[in-house]
């Protein structure tokens, strides 16, 4: 009976089904519980709702694959190249703060090392907002929701950036969060796995987790290494793709050998290609024109139906769900329906490895 609920919990919309939640502040229902038994939703590339048009730092390897192409295009076809570039970049609709008030828990920063201008800032092929600037925003949302705890990653540290670089983007975090920062002590598991979210983070006012790319500096400043969370994310293009890639991750979740010291973070994301930026010009046919169009049209639409039916064979789904247009996505719902319910045991999936191997 629990998981029919759940799986309607996951189809329908929530207010449908009369279950009110206020996705600024819905952690405290959870207080009891550790983070390594909750999911969180979270969003992909979350501070590129506003690009530049100067090129991401770094070199040019460093690139997704896609840009040259686009960039190539633009010319052929005498449109600005940032222009182009910027419609398969902007992974956000909304600012970083509006998607914590939406209920994102957990925040993708990529951080690039701005030599020019000795200023660390986001990147998605472009050149975003200053970093201290939204770990500002985020520390705005913590102070207005004091039950509330935000995992921000730091991470793709672009730009060649000395030691002294980043020590300085880890002394703005932990003077920014100041005493609200949670510390990491050296035993990820111990700290963050097992850890009460109420008793051992929002009692203590302990409520931003910040994984920091850098593991020397990193320690230095108590910040938890990139270890902390198991990224995974199937770089393509067609959702179908991504459907089964994601199947796998949360069939490996589901195991009872799944490593059990860090988060997993479950990418419901679609990654543009060089063939997605040339598709997207033939005025002939109805394919995405941007990144967020491939989301809203896309990738986010089968979410609810996968949930469901990974509850339906008893899967949970992971620790954090990652999307592109947050504000646009169902993944609020899906992940508090997921947390009514809360984690399945661990061997009770029925996507297990060979099940879904039998079905290729």
């Amino acid at each position: 009976m629990r998981v029919l609920v759940l799986v309607l919990a996951l189809v329908l919309p929530r207010a449908a089904l009369g279950l009110e939640f206020d996705p600024a502040s819905w952690m405290n229902a959870t207080r009891d519980r550790a983070l390594g038994a909750l999911t969180l939703p979270g969003s992909h590339d979350s501070a590129t709702q506003y690009l530049s048009p100067k090129l991401q730092p770094g070199r040019a390897g460093q690139l997704p694959r896609w840009v040259d192409d686009a960039v190539r295009l633009a010319e052929s076809i005498g449109v600005p190249a940032d222009q182009l570039v910027r419609r398969w970049a902007r992974a956000q609709s909304a600012r970083v703060g509006a998607q914590l008030r939406l209920g994102a828990r957990y925040v993708d920063l990529r951080s690039g090392w701005d030599g020019d201008e000795g200023v660390w800032r986001t990147h998605h092929a472009l050149e975003g907002q200053a970093v201290d600037e939204i770990l500002e925003e985020v520390k705005v949302f913590l102070v207005e929701q004091p039950s509330e705890v935000v995992i921000v990653e730091l991470s793709h540290f672009y730009g060649d950036p000395s030691e002294s670089a980043v020590e300085r983007l880890a002394t703005a975090a932990t003077e920014i969060f100041g005493d609200m920062l949670a510390p990491y002590p050296g035993d990820a598991r111990a700290a963050l796995y097992d850890a009460q979210l109420g008793k051992d983070y929002v009692d203590v006012n302990h409520r931003a987790i910040v994984v920091f790319e850098d593991a020397n500096v990193g320690k230095r400043f108590k910040l938890w290494p990139r270890e902390t969370l198991t990224n995974t994310y199937a770089d393509s293009d067609d959702a179908r793709a991504m459907a089964a890639f994601n199947r796998d991750v949360v069939a490996a979740f589901n195991e009872k050998s799944f490593r059990d010291d860090a988060l997993l973070k479950l990418s419901w994301t679609l990654t543009p290609q060089a063939s997605t930026v040339v598709r997207s010009l033939n005025i002939f046919e109805k394919n995405p024109k941007s990144l967020l169009e491939l989301a809203s049209s896309r990738a986010n639409p089968p979410l609810r139906d996968f949930a469901a039916d990974a509850a339906l064979h008893a899967c949970s789904l992971a620790h954090i769900v990652v999307v592109d247009d947050f504000d646009h996505s169902s993944v609020v719902d899906v992940v508090l329906a997921s947390n009514v319910h809360g984690m399945f045991p661990k061997g009770a999936c029925a996507w297990s490895a060979a099940a879904l191997a039998s079905e290729r």
